[in-house]
């Protein structure tokens, strides 16, 4: 395939993660959706992992425009101005890690306390920069 698209001056739109999700502990996943395209820009076209199905498989979604597609950044927990001491200090106080978890709907409630601490313990300890325009 790759022959192909170089040969014939193709190009390829990808979400660049992995497609397929082997059940096998031994392989790995796999990136094996993309589209081969002919004189589309990758800045006019969106694409997006599918997950709406059970399998070891998520299809993808590309979705062209006739204007160049603006894509939002990607949402971090953290930046190079993160305080990480701050961040150590506020999971200390808040994280309740001796908890005796009973059962399914016990370990789901606290996982999730657990995860809001995390998140908010990283927004407190970092400083947002304005975005440069």
């Amino acid at each position: 395939m790759s022959k192909v698209i170089q040969e014939n001056n193709y190009s390829y739109l990808s979400t660049g993660t992995p497609t397929y999700w082997p059940t096998d502990g031994n392989k790995i996943p796999n990136l094996l959706d993309f589209f081969v395209t002919n004189g589309i820009s990758s800045s006019y076209a969106d694409m997006q992992p599918s997950y709406d199905l059970n399998s070891d498989h998520s299809p993808i979604i590309a979705t062209i425009s006739t204007a160049v597609v603006i894509r939002k950044p990607t949402p971090r927990l953290h930046n190079a101005k993160k305080n990480w001491e701050t961040y150590r200090q506020i999971i200390q106080e808040k994280a309740k890690l001796s908890i005796k978890l009973k059962d399914y709907k016990h370990i789901e409630l606290e996982t999730n306390k657990l995860m809001k601490v995390l998140q908010n313990a990283a927004k407190e300890a970092t400083h947002n920069s304005d975005p440069q325009n």
